[in-house]
């Protein structure tokens, strides 16, 4: 019985190492809200949260990122989150998500994980080898499945329009209809080059009015890509650096890991820009992201042939890409 229970505890912590994201690198103000309850923490400093109350932490570099989590950036803060095998989440400014994973009583060697954009932008770069390659992304009005990608997520505000751009990959996109809303569920796969908009829209049938949702697709814009580049480049400041000389290798580690399975998963979609990388010795996890970035800009498109939406609304000059991606080439 003994080493039943060791075993089950061991089995849980290799579980629980697969799905705790780590800080990699932060910065301005970013907070963790932890500990989740109904009722008032006693210990610690405490925020009410959307009905819900948490401890409430300053991040730093290394901290991780456990079930039930909230993470929150504030204005001109971002977040790099990396996990064990690689995969990592880039969170932009403004931004709040919750992350929840369970294990697959179907399959006890499956894993699902679901996260929760709240509002602002997240970038995930996902191995379909990994053990978020069933995860889920959800939003006030959609529901993202990922398996195996590079993709952006914004959410406008706490009950606004979902738009997801898929730089690398595929994803399916569902909206959620309104509860009392008749309409069925709608479904599209988003591929790579293209993105989604999904947005609820007031209609008005037999002098009633309901809502209803809408996805538009279109070929993802330079300007989307500058915004998305801008999203997911973290620039520590000097309070942001890491000064232990322990944590610091263990962050370069983790980055390496990082790079090298983001660098797996662009060689099977793009092996012309994998080999510009290893040629160049690349060794950054910004600086692969920004190059991969980079090369969809140059074969973008200006302008949607469709105005749908305006959330992205950089203007492009004509010298953009050497303003935004030559640095990081």
């Amino acid at each position: 019985m003994k080493f039943f229970l060791l075993f089950i505890f061991f089995i849980q912590h290799i579980y629980a190492a697969n799905n705790v994201g780590i800080i990699l690198k932060k910065q301005g103000h970013v907070e963790i809200l932890s500990n989740p309850s109904k009722k008032i923490i006693k210990k610690g400093k405490t925020v009410l949260y959307e009905g819900t109350y948490y401890n409430l932490a300053n991040a730093k570099p290394g901290m991780r990122i456990q079930n039930g989590n909230i993470l929150r950036t504030g204005n001109k803060s971002k977040a790099k989150i990396v996990y064990k095998n690689g995969d990592q989440f880039n969170i932009g400014e403004g931004t709040a998500y919750e992350v929840l994973w369970k294990k697959d009583n179907n399959n006890k060697k499956e894993s699902s994980t679901t996260v929760n954009l709240i509002y602002g932008t997240l970038r995930g770069i996902v191995s379909k080898k990994g053990p978020r390659n069933n995860m889920k992304v959800k939003s006030r009005n959609a529901v993202m499945g990922v398996r195996g990608t590079d993709f952006h997520i914004s959410q406008k505000g706490t009950s606004g329009e979902t738009s997801v751009t898929v730089i690398r990959g595929e994803v399916k996109v569902t909206d959620k209809p309104i509860k009392a809303s008749k309409e069925a569920p709608k479904e599209i796969k988003v591929k790579q080059g293209f993105s989604a908009l999904v947005k609820t829209l007031e209609a008005r049938r037999k002098s009633k009015v309901t809502h209803i949702t809408k996805i538009d697709l279109n070929q993802t814009t330079k300007n989307q890509l500058v915004s998305i580049h801008k999203d997911s480049k973290v620039k520590p400041q000097a309070q942001d650096l890491v000064t232990d000389k322990k944590m610091s290798n263990e962050l370069k580690k983790l980055e390496k890991k990082a790079v090298d399975t983001t660098l797996e998963d662009i060689k099977e979609y793009q092996p012309a820009v994998y080999e510009k990388m290893v040629k160049a010795k690349v060794d950054s996890i910004d600086k692969v992201n920004a190059t991969v970035v980079a090369q969809a800009f140059k074969v973008a498109p200006k302008k949607r042939e469709k105005k749908s939406f305006d959330d992205l609304e950089i203007e492009v000059e004509d010298d953009a890409y050497d303003k935004y991606f030559s640095e990081d080439e």
